[in-house]
């Protein structure tokens, strides 16, 4: 089963509404193969293709027809629309208050609704370097109604990038070489700073997670009444990958 496979295996395309999340240039569910499948990003195509032109990894012809353009997800993001699945692949770690975010797209949800996503495990990617997030933090961003990237999180997301191979970390014994940062801790508090000083919106990996854990948080969170969800279905990085899969329905 491919990775498009295994994500979309709990969703049927033909008879299903669905919204995708930041899409870019590769949505999981093309408007080719569902009529029912709305993308939601920050930015409308124009201005996604603006941003991307000089992006070798982004062909802005792909880009889709954004239907709803939305900042900070919030109650009113849809106009009132329900859906059958939310999908969002690489986004949840991007999402400066991930608890509200969660909940208002579990408010988006027909019975029977579920929200899946692909989230990047620590041990497979640049963040290797970076400490786990914790409940208690994304308690306090939900508690500070967080609209953006803390100054903290912009800082650590860059100074503590490395260049690592997802393939390479999967191998038994110590990486093979290096583990050079991508950013200088110079630019990485320059960038801080900015955020800091000026509300600059900056995009970073505002949150760090590995499979097990995340699964602990959102238990954690369900214990404490925050969200009531119950893990539908979840699977392990598969081998050579980044990422893990997880399938939450309304509790």
């Amino acid at each position: 089963m491919s990775r498009r496979e295994a994500l979309l295996s709990h969703i049927d395309l033909q008879s299903e509404r669905g919204l995708e999340l930041g899409p870019l240039d590769k949505p999981l569910v093309p408007r080719s193969e569902s009529p029912f499948i709305y993308y939601c990003d920050y930015a409308s195509r124009e201005d996604l293709r603006e941003s991307s032109k000089d992006d070798p990894h982004v062909d802005i012809e792909n880009i889709p027809e954004i239907d709803f353009v939305v900042g900070a997800i919030g109650p009113d993001s849809f106009g009132g629309m329900k859906f059958d699945y939310v999908i969002a692949s690489h986004v949840i770690e991007h999402v400066p208050d991930v608890i509200t975010w969660l909940n208002v797209l579990l408010a988006s949800l027909n019975p029977g609704g579920r929200i899946v996503l692909a989230i990047p495990d620590r041990r497979y990617t640049f963040d290797y370097l970076r400490p786990l997030s914790t409940t208690g933090q994304l308690l306090e961003a939900m508690m500070e109604q967080r609209k953006r990237p803390s100054a903290s999180q912009i800082y650590d997301g860059f100074s503590k990038a490395v260049d690592v191979n997802s393939y390479d970390l999967w191998q038994s014994g110590p990486y093979p070489r290096p583990m050079n940062p991508l950013f200088t801790k110079d630019a990485a508090l320059n960038l801080a700073r900015d955020v800091f000083e000026n509300g600059t919106y900056r995009d970073c990996h505002c949150w760090v997670f590995e499979h097990p854990a995340f699964l602990s948080i959102v238990a954690e969170l369900r214990d404490l009444g925050y969200l009531d969800v119950h893990i539908a279905h979840h699977t392990t990085p598969a081998y050579g990958s980044n990422e893990f899969h997880i399938v939450l329905i309304p509790r």
